[in-house]
């Protein structure tokens, strides 16, 4: 597991109050209490845990905790790179 998919894991496991392995288990976001108000907090800190913006579109997308850590480390990738 990177750090990546560690902060994006621990951070809904705190938000949505579920165990990493619950999420694992289940990782479609809509079984896990997933409404606007969980997915504004975690948005919020993921961008500020990482120092990134994540596109808002490609977040809202995001349907899987997997679609959510691919998001997050091509953000996080790109600001690498500078781009």
């Amino acid at each position: 597991m990177t750090d990546i998919d560690e902060t994006v894991l621990n951070t809904l496991s705190d938000v949505l109050n579920e165990t990493v392995g619950a999420l694992r288990a289940q990782p479609v976001l809509a079984a896990h209490e997933w409404d606007s108000l969980a997915s504004l907090e975690v948005l919020s800190q993921l961008e500020s845990r990482l120092g990134v913006a994540l596109d808002l579109r490609a977040y809202h997308d995001a349907r899987t905790v997997e679609d959510l850590i691919e998001l997050v480390a091509a953000t996080v990738g790109r600001r690498v790179r500078g781009e």
